[in-house]
């Protein structure tokens, strides 16, 4: 296994971990309260840093 593939699964694994802590804060509740609000968008935005991380990773900058 190369270093990218590790790197890729580490980053695919981390995503995974924000998408299931996304869906435990939505399931715990009809209405969400403010502070699961903003925590939800934490998360969705640490997303969006993991999949440009991966974008990154193919396109050879990762790291850089």
């Amino acid at each position: 296994m190369t270093n990218i593939e590790v790197i890729y699964g580490q980053l695919l694994n981390e995503h995974r971990k924000v998408l299931n802590e996304i869906s435990d804060i939505n399931a715990k509740s009809y209405e969400l309260s403010d502070s699961d609000k903003q925590k939800i968008k934490e998360l969705q935005a640490r997303q969006v840093q993991l999949m440009n991380q991966m974008k990154m990773l193919f396109n050879g900058k990762f790291g850089k």
